[in-house]
């Protein structure tokens, strides 16, 4: 249909799709229509065409279904939800768009809407999770170079941020299915569990048990990646509400694994799929500028 209504031959339309929603790219339809308009034209002409030419388009073949399938009703009612200028999906279900206009209603400025990205996780850290949805805004509305100053200054902030501040958020289970007399912990124990073990253990070696809690099953806790070698002996330790000073373990936090972790890891998977980088990459052309 739109191929047909736009002038173009087997020209694929549908960017992603996904159980009840669709995704259409209208590049080639503004182009037509849209020569020389503003982008909040460019959003108002798609508000527009979506209303009076899309939707009754899908209506009109949801009718012909029900038809064909002898329903008794039809039952199937599609509705424009969000105008976007871009949008990235890294994964199914993991995607952001730059939304302009949400249902009807139009932004002054546009807005993100972020799906399954590390934003959105509870296993991220929130000092993390705001930088990260920053980066993205960056990603969205700027450019490369606004990117690489931006990821540049919040590594320096990240490093000197409490510890704290930093690690992971997680839940812990099943404490005594990997608990280990000898060595701590057992052979494929899940790191958050293992960071736990550790505490505990290293509660009991300093005799700090009625100073701080164990960590028990079900509870919350974060955990951090040490260097080593550390007092602990150990790559990793998680705590409660606060790493204990005594433990000695401050100084040998992992900075730099926490920052690739927590916010590099996540920030490359959208960089890939746009192919940027989260810093300036020297070329053999730029020798010669």
């Amino acid at each position: 249909f739109l191929n047909k209504t736009v002038g173009t031959e087997g020209y694929d339309y549908v960017v992603a799709s996904d159980t009840d929603s669709v995704y259409l790219r209208c590049g080639n339809l503004v182009d037509k229509v849209c020569g020389g308009k503003s982008k909040s034209e460019v959003v108002e002409f798609l508000d527009k065409a979506a209303a009076e030419i899309i939707t009754p388009f899908i209506e009109k073949q949801y009718d012909e279904l029900a038809s064909m399938m002898n329903a008794y009703q039809n039952k199937m009612v599609m509705e424009r939800e969000v105008i976007a200028d871009t949008g990235v999906w890294t994964a199914k279900k993991r995607y952001i768009l730059n939304v302009h206009n949400s249902e009807g209603v139009q932004y002054n400025e546009p807005k993100l809407k972020i799906m399954g990205i590390e934003t959105t996780r509870s296993s991220t850290p929130n000092v993390v999770r705001d930088e990260l949805k920053k980066a993205i805004r960056i990603i969205m509305q700027e450019d490369e170079s606004t990117l690489h100053d931006f990821v540049s200054d919040f590594e320096k902030k990240f490093k000197t941020l409490a510890p704290e501040e930093v690690a992971f958020p997680r839940s812990v289970r099943a404490l005594e299915k990997y608990e280990n007399s000898s060595t701590i912990y057992g052979k494929g124990t899940p790191i958050a569990v293992k960071g736990a073990l550790i505490h505990n253990n290293l509660l009991k070696v300093h005799e700090l048990k009625r100073k701080y809690q164990t960590i028990k099953n079900g509870e919350k806790i974060k955990f951090l990646y040490l260097k080593e070698p550390n007092p602990s002996g150990q790559r990793v330790i998680s705590f409660l509400n606060s790493l204990p000073k005594e433990f000695d373990l401050e100084r040998f936090v992992d900075y730099n694994l926490q920052f690739e972790k927590s916010f590099l890891d996540p920030l490359k998977t959208i960089l890939n799929t746009i192919g940027w980088h989260h810093e300036k990459v020297a070329t053999l052309e730029g020798l010669f500028i």
